[in-house]
């Protein structure tokens, strides 16, 4: 009529499995880093900018038709030098 708890296998419950996997999405979640969200200024025309957040840095802006969007591609310049958008070169500051 009741049932001998000393004959139940902890590891083959619902609850347990249940808890368990719980366990293992909750801790995968918090480990996981969240991106990076950019804070160059989204494209809106073609050409070479100068990095708001990265010394040295710049990007060119493109439009891909077959995707419909614009793309950045970042670059950055050699040590010491920073791009100019006027010569649109790296050159010394």
């Amino acid at each position: 009529m009741f049932m001998n708890l000393s004959r139940v296998s902890l590891k083959k419950s619902k609850l347990y499995k249940v808890g368990l996997g719980l366990f293992v999405a909750i801790s995968i979640n918090a480990c996981t880093p969240k991106p990076i969200e950019p804070l160059e200024l989204p494209c809106r025309v073609e050409g070479y900018f100068k990095s708001i957040d990265r010394v040295g840095g710049f990007y060119r802006c493109v439009w891909r038709d077959n995707i419909k969007r614009w793309v950045q591609y970042p670059f950055t310049c050699p040590t010491g030098l920073e791009f100019d958008e006027k010569v649109r070169a790296c050159v010394r500051p």
